[in-house]
């Protein structure tokens, strides 16, 4: 015999069943898709945001079109100064290539002091003092490599000795040198 229940406990008994199919079916079923609205609904919200930047970007084009434009030709127009952000680096650039010349001469490069620099106009003289000793071609070469290159250097207070230590078996063809110069190039004050 099987026992029965009151049709009040029936009907509690199937509500009860009822509640929990619904709960099951909305922690189941409808929170699922809720949080994968919501993480949609995010994400298209962000992508509308990037949409916007890229918009404002590319309305900006032309703007950053003719400022490119304008920085290339500043650079075409400063291509003869030193390079380098201060005073500092752009000496050391020409220290540098005072010394690889030397190098490459199979010079002996002495010394090189940095000279107080000096506003000449709107640009900015920066001048280097050299020491070096080397023979008469290698002479040539140095002298031609610092003014022939860029950017552009100037020569000047150039003084030349016929080295004092001179042996006697040297020919006059190829004495030994020293050769003591001031070099100097401009930076463009208006940056």
């Amino acid at each position: 015999m099987t026992p029965t229940l009151s049709p009040l406990l029936n009907r509690l008994c199937a509500l009860a069943i009822l509640v929990a199919l619904i709960g099951a079916g909305a922690y189941g079923i409808a929170l699922p898709l809720l949080g994968s609205y919501q993480e949609n609904s995010e994400r298209a919200e962000q992508l509308r945001a990037a949409l916007a930047r890229y918009r404002r970007a590319g309305g900006d084009l032309e703007a950053r079109q003719a400022e490119l434009a304008k920085l290339k030709q500043r650079q075409a127009t400063a291509e003869g100064f030193l390079p380098g952000g201060n005073e500092a680096l752009a000496a050391a650039e020409v220290q540098n290539r005072i010394k690889t010349l030397a190098e490459a001469s199979k010079g002996e490069l002495k010394s090189t002091q940095i000279l107080p620099p000096q506003d000449e106009g709107k640009f900015r003289r920066i001048a280097v003092r050299a020491q070096m000793t080397l023979k008469l071609p290698a002479a040539q070469r140095v002298l031609y490599g610092l003014e022939s290159g860029t950017p552009l250097l100037l020569l000047d207070n150039v003084n030349i000795r016929a080295h004092a230590d001179r042996r006697r078996e040297e020919t006059a063809d190829d004495p030994i040198l020293d050769l003591r110069f001031d070099v100097y190039g401009y930076t463009s004050a208006a940056k």
